[in-house]
């Protein structure tokens, strides 16, 4: 970028709020176009005559090259600018969701998901590298955050419309609806993003004139490293959470719990809207613990492993229960904790690496991380396709999700120790 956006103060800028806006924004269409799939889980299995284990596949396909894109749009945008690479993906997403009303069958489905989760493997980790750039490292925490929360406020926001919708039209009027908002979304993009086409063409070059062997050297150790391989799986659990959440929980409230339409329309944004809550929350008690003791592990690891071991207990506890308002709130805290990762991981990764390394360190953390999205949904629908009941199957899915999370997050809290090197370049601008 032309100009450096971070101000002396540590304040964040003008300019960088409004793109910290339209990547808020981003990341509430990119997890709505997710929802979906979960919101219309009983008449699309109903229409296409699909069974448990075969949705958990359709849950599954999403990530099937989530992992590979995440990766490749981390490296595209660190050579040729996010600007044009966001552009693209939104694009497809909006394509993907258009061509999703014309769906007639289980292999129809599954491609559409494939390819949408291909467009969207990038999203996340595109978004914490575009804001990474505009914000001062004091606001990292907080700043990366209100991108973040428009996951969850995304599908909090978008379900009691998408719900209404499905209900009203059917389940293509909310595909339909989605594609639209994304085309909207993506011509605001291309007129306020500043170009950074230019700049990161140019950091390339430089790169590739101090050798490519030297910058491999750099960045390899940071993949192999303890740290980045337990931050890794620690969003591999809680991205398990959180597509159970995304795909099976409205399922789960509706044919279970037996829930209405019009209670589960209310219902299903709770566990999102505490997600965006606890995000906030922990995001601005790491920052000043940082700020406090300029340490990434008693800022960001001291807090991130103990709340992903909330998050199992939460899970736990949801299925003991028998009131469906407790079981509900419980299960709701397991999400909600259990996706604390989606701020703290990218905001100690960033303080790993140096700042031409950002994008691809954060799409190889995504890559990792979308792995719990293959094999969660699936392992869900099998263990409720062939438990004696739904109920039996569900609890032992969410008991399972919390197992996960206990061991990815105690592994965390106890073990990941950034060396002084790292810790020194967290302080550096």
């Amino acid at each position: 970028m032309a100009k450096n956006p971070r101000t002396k103060e540590g304040k964040i800028s003008r300019q960088a709020i409004l793109i910290i806006i339209l990547l808020f924004l981003l990341t509430v269409i990119s997890n709505a176009d997710k929802a979906i799939i979960g919101f219309a889980s009983v008449p699309l299995m109903e229409e296409l005559g699909l069974n448990a284990e075969q949705w958990g596949i359709i849950g599954s396909a999403f990530f099937f090259l989530y992992s590979i894109f995440a990766i490749i749009g981390g490296t595209l945008a660190d050579r040729f600018g996010a600007k044009i690479v966001i552009a693209v993906m939104a694009i497809v997403w909006a394509t993907v969701q258009f061509s999703t009303l014309f769906v007639s069958s289980f292999t129809f489905l599954l491609i559409t998901r494939i390819i949408l989760g291909a467009g969207e493997g990038p999203s996340y980790s595109l978004a914490m590298t575009a804001a990474t750039k505009y914000l001062p490292k004091e606001k990292l925490g907080i700043g990366l955050t209100l991108v973040s929360v428009g996951g969850p406020l995304g599908v909090a926001m978008s379900a009691p419309i998408l719900i209404s919708l499905i209900t009203q039209f059917g389940w293509r009027s909310a595909f339909l609806a989605t594609c639209i908002v994304g085309l909207i979304w993506v011509v605001f993009w291309l007129m306020i993003a500043e170009n950074d086409r230019k700049e990161a063409i140019a950091k390339y070059k430089a790169n590739r004139q101090q050798g490519q062997q030297t910058a491999v050297s750099k960045f390899g150790p940071v993949l192999r490293s303890k740290n980045f391989i337990l931050i890794a799986l620690c969003g591999f659990a809680t991205y398990w959470s959180f597509t159970i959440g995304l795909n099976w929980l409205p399922n789960y409230l509706e044919n279970v719990r037996q829930l209405s339409a019009e209670t589960l329309s209310i219902v299903a944004a709770l566990p999102w809207i505490m997600i965006t809550i606890s995000q906030i929350t922990f995001s601005t008690v790491s920052d000043r613990l940082f700020k406090k003791t300029k340490s990434i592990v008693k800022g960001r690891v001291f807090v991130l492993g103990p709340v992903m071991l909330e998050g199992a207990v939460s899970y736990f506890l949801g299925t003991i229960l028998n009131a469906n308002m407790l079981v509900i709130a419980f299960l709701s805290l397991g999400l909600t904790f259990g996706c604390i990762t989606l701020v703290l991981g990218p905001t100690i990764l960033s303080s790993m690496v140096s700042k031409e390394h950002i994008g691809k360190v954060q799409g190889w953390f995504m890559a990792f991380t979308s792995l719990g999205g293959i094999v969660g949904p699936y392992i869900t629908g099998l263990l409720i396709e062939r438990s004696a009941t739904q109920a039996a199957g569900f609890h032992m899915a969410f008991q399972l999700c919390g197992i996960i999370l206990l061991i990815c997050g105690g592994l965390v809290w106890l073990f990941v120790r950034p060396k002084k090197d790292e810790n020194i370049q967290s302080n550096v601008a």
